[in-house]
């Protein structure tokens, strides 16, 4: 696993083939096969990893927060402290999200995945509900919120001058901005 992620960072997940993966890795493309039938099935356990991995480090900050408040800031910190932590992680899980297919060609993961906006939804309504949050769509605000995450993911590989901590810091203020109260 952790080759096939090696060397999906280095050559992209369309140019890294089982064959490669397995020289990489010093076995033959036998041992590969007989774990994985396919590069499909590798990559989706490479993607099912690498969200996983992120998962978890998100998971804890949740389960940490007393309000939904210190929830969306620790959801944001702990999104935007992974990609900071591991811009090589999320360059493949940003390739492989932007290319993988299933086998009708359509994309393998996108909207039709909403289960991360879903759960920031969960935590949106409920500061709703806690009067933490003023009235707002909250999956139109949970989209917003993931694509500026998302949009962390995509800079962090490609542009030398992004600063992280600045990043954070000013998306933490704009979406308390967002939802805070009216006083």
């Amino acid at each position: 696993m952790e080759c096939a992620i090696d060397t999906m960072s280095e050559l992209g997940y369309a140019r890294s083939s089982l064959a490669e993966i397995a020289k990489r890795a010093g076995i033959s493309k036998g041992v590969i096969a007989y774990h994985f039938t396919s590069k499909n099935e590798l990559t989706e356990q490479v993607a099912l990893e690498l969200f996983g991995r992120a998962g978890r480090l998100i998971d804890t900050r949740l389960e940490e927060a007393p309000t939904a408040t210190a929830a969306l800031r620790g959801y944001l910190e702990a999104n935007l402290a992974f990609i900071g932590a591991n811009p090589d992680l999320v360059r493949v899980l940003t390739d492989i999200v932007m290319n993988f297919r299933d086998a009708d060609g359509s994309p393998r993961y996108g909207p039709q995945d909403d289960g991360l906006i879903e759960h920031l939804e969960g935590t949106l309504r409920h500061g709703q509900e806690t009067g933490e949050f003023r009235d707002f769509a909250t999956r139109a605000m949970a989209i917003a919120i993931r694509a500026a995450v998302d949009a962390a993911a995509g800079r962090i590989g490609r542009d030398p001058r992004f600063d992280i901590g600045t990043y954070t810091r000013e998306l933490i203020t704009l979406v308390g901005l967002a939802t805070a109260k009216s006083p």
